[in-house]
């Protein structure tokens, strides 16, 4: 195949999971292409949708094959089950090696759960490979280890918390030069021998082949989201940390906002012109999201490889 662009890391959407993985590359030397659309929304809008962000409106027969592959035990998730808020987390500060420490035991069955998180999450993505760019290990106050590249620190508005963590995420990107290609929507992606290299876009001027030498995030489109309420904020006045958080041997993560300080309590919604309807529980979690199942789907490999 003849390749117009090769970067280290491809992003299908420009939203806050692909705005926050293009920098995060960026940040340690690598080259991005970030599309401004992961999905041709017209043509999204009469598919099935599995989620925000995955399998909309792409016609290529291999690419939806592999989205049913690593989804294929999630069910359809309706709208009202989705969280807008960014996802606020207590965390203690970056575990260090140690000798004679226990290593975290390591349960494959928890990864489909969070797998289902991070796809009913609009801040939700999918890494074609296992990838550690630079995340350092972290240990939420529940006693549960994740993996987690921080991309800065910020203040977001109590009011709009998802709107100014993507509003910060795209001045960063400016900052370091990074492109979005807004008129650059996700065609097909490019397998060799079963893995994937890269990406087709559809552009004004034509198809645009982009081989990705370390993989392709699969993430939002440029929609600025806006949250109705904005969930339990930190009780002191420190800056949250905007990061990347994942599970280790997962490639599904999400964008979440860590914090060492106590959560309050939550923030009243407040209506919104769009439907005049309070939406009471967009702010909880998915505890009773569908499990997955390990195992060999269509030639793919299990979500935890």
């Amino acid at each position: 195949m003849n390749w117009d662009e090769e970067v280290d890391l491809v992003c299908t959407g420009s939203g806050t999971a692909g705005l926050a993985s293009a920098i995060s590359v960026a940040d340690v030397g690598g080259d991005v292409f970030i599309a401004g659309s992961a999905v041709d929304v017209e043509a999204g809008a009469a598919a099935q949708r599995i989620s925000p962000w995955l399998g909309l409106g792409i016609a290529d027969a291999e690419t939806n094959d592999y989205f049913a592959a690593v989804s294929s035990d999630l069910a359809p998730l309706p709208r009202a089950a989705r969280d807008l808020d960014v996802p606020i987390r207590v965390v203690s500060e970056p575990a260090r090696a140690q000798s004679g420490r226990t290593v975290a035991p390591f349960v494959g069955a928890r990864l489909g759960d969070w797998a289902a998180r991070c796809l009913a999450s609009p801040y939700g993505y999918l890494h074609s490979r296992v990838s550690d760019w630079h995340s350092c290990t972290v240990q939420t106050a529940g006693g549960d280890m994740i993996a987690v590249a921080e991309i800065g620190t910020m203040t977001p508005a109590s009011g709009d918390v998802g709107g100014s963590v993507h509003d910060w995420l795209l001045a960063q990107a400016r900052d370091r030069c990074i492109a979005v290609h807004a008129d650059t929507v996700l065609q097909r992606i490019v397998f060799e021998e079963g893995a994937v290299v890269g990406a087709v876009f559809t552009t004004p001027q034509g198809p645009l082949a982009v081989r990705a030498r370390h993989g392709v995030t699969i993430a939002a489109g440029g929609a600025r989201l806006s949250s109705a309420g904005s969930g339990r904020m930190p009780v002191g006045d420190s800056a949250l940390r905007v990061c990347l958080v994942s599970k280790h041997a997962s490639r599904f993560g999400r964008v979440e906002l860590l914090t060492s300080e106590s959560l309050g309590q939550p923030v009243p919604p407040t209506c919104r012109p769009a439907n005049r309807r309070l939406r009471d529980n967009l702010h909880t979690t998915h505890d009773h999201s569908p499990q997955w199942r390990c195992g060999k789907v269509h030639g793919h490999p299990p979500v935890s490889q």
